[in-house]
């Protein structure tokens, strides 16, 4: 085989390679596509499902918080019947448990405020 023969045939081969790597280029791109929509798909469907138990949560909360706000009022009012009537108030359970409640609400509202700023940022 004569060198120009040979050389035609090195060209007409090397001129089919980068057509191959071309192609799995773009393979490779079609691939990552599908994974990347994919994993956003899901990420999209989960993040709704987190919306929706946020929002169930902040509604639960809110809820306790007003009711802790209640006891609030109330358990001056407790305190001072108890004492009138001569009761310790330590002995209320009833006092007792919604003074925790009423501690235990801070922390709550500090929660709250998370899932607030959690729902309004999606």
């Amino acid at each position: 085989m004569s060198r120009e023969k040979a050389l035609k045939r090195i060209n007409e081969y090397l001129a089919k390679q980068p057509q191959k790597v071309e192609l799995a280029l773009t393979d490779d791109l079609k691939k990552l596509n599908t994974t990347y929509y994919r994993n956003t798909d899901t990420a999209n469907s989960i993040l709704k499902g987190l919306l929706s138990e946020a929002r169930k949560v902040e509604a639960k909360i809110d809820e306790a918080i007003k009711s802790a706000n209640k006891m609030d009022s109330l358990t001056a009012k407790v305190e001072k019947t108890a004492n009138d009537l001569g009761v310790n108030p330590n002995n209320i359970k009833e006092l007792q448990d919604a003074k925790t409640a009423i501690k235990d609400a801070s922390e709550y509202k500090q929660i709250l405020s998370t899932i607030k700023k959690f729902i309004s940022s999606i």
